[in-house]
C-alpha cells in the first residue's frame, strides 16, 4: 500500500504484505507484514482506500529497515508474484533507489498478465474484479497482507489452466516475466482497472 498513486510524484510505500507458498498451507513463518513510516503525509484519498492513517504509520519502521527485512524474507531465488507487477515494481524500485539498496535478482510474475492471457475479454482485470469473477472474494481490504492472500488465491485458481512450466526459459516464453534487478526508473501507467 502507498501514500498515493505516483512513485515519481513523491508517493511512498507504507505497507508490504507477502507470503511464501508451499502447497495449500500458510504457516506464520512464511508470512511477511510490515507497515512503513513514510517521509511524507499519507493523502486523505489513500487513507480512504486502504484505511492507513498517519498515526498508524508513525510507529512503523523506516523504509530502509522494512525493505531490508522484506528482501531477506524473499531471498534471491524465490519467484515473486504480484498483481499489476509493473506498478508495484515502480514503487519498490523508487524506494530501493532512495535507500541505496541493491535490487534483488528475483523473477516476478504478474497475475494481471496471467489472467489476460488465459481469460481474455474480461471487463476488468483489477484484483477485486478478478476475485469476484472467480468466486474468491466479494471484497478487497486494500491492505498489504489481505491483498497478498487474494493474489495467492488468484494464482491457485489459475494453476488449473496454466501449462506446466519447469524452467525459466519456458516461463519467459509463456508470460511477461519481470526482474527487479532489470527495473529502470521510468514512469509506469496507473493501476489496472
Amino acid at each position: 500500500e502507498t501514500t498515493g498513486l505516483s512513485p515519481w510524484g513523491g508517493d511512498e510505500v507504507i505497507e508490504i504484505g507477502a507470503m511464501k507458498i508451499y502447497g495449500d498451507d500458510i504457516d506464520e513463518k512464511n508470512v511477511f507484514h510490515s507497515m512503513i513510516n513514510p517521509k511524507r503525509l499519507i493523502s486523505p484519498d489513500a487513507t480512504r482506500v486502504n484505511g492507513i492513517t498517519n498515526e498508524m504509520a508513525a510507529a512503523a519502521p523506516k523504509s530502509s529497515e522494512a525493505l531490508s527485512m522484506f528482501l531477506e524474507f524473499c531471498g534471491t531465488d524465490a519467484l515473486l508474484v504480484a498483481h499489476n507487477a509493473p506498478f508495484d515494481m515502480s514503487f519498490v524500485g523508487n524506494e530501493l533507489d532512495r535507500e541505496r539498496i541493491a535490487y534483488p535478482p528475483n523473477l516476478i510474475l504478474d497475475t494481471v498478465d496471467i489472467y489476460r492471457r488465459f481469460y481474455p475479454g474480461l471487463p476488468s482485470y483489477s484484483l477485486l474484479s478478478l476475485a469476484q469473477q472467480f468466486g474468491l472474494s466479494q471484497t478487497q481490504e486494500h491492505r498489504g497482507l489481505s491483498d497478498a492472500h487474494l493474489v495467492r488465491r488468484l494464482l491457485r485458481s489459475a494453476l488449473d489452466e496454466l501449462p506446466i512450466v519447469d524452467d525459466t526459459p519456458a516461463l519467459k516464453r509463456l508470460f511477461s516475466v519481470y526482474q527487479m534487478s532489470a527495473w529502470k526508473p521510468e514512469p509506469s501507467g496507473l493501476p489496472v482497472q
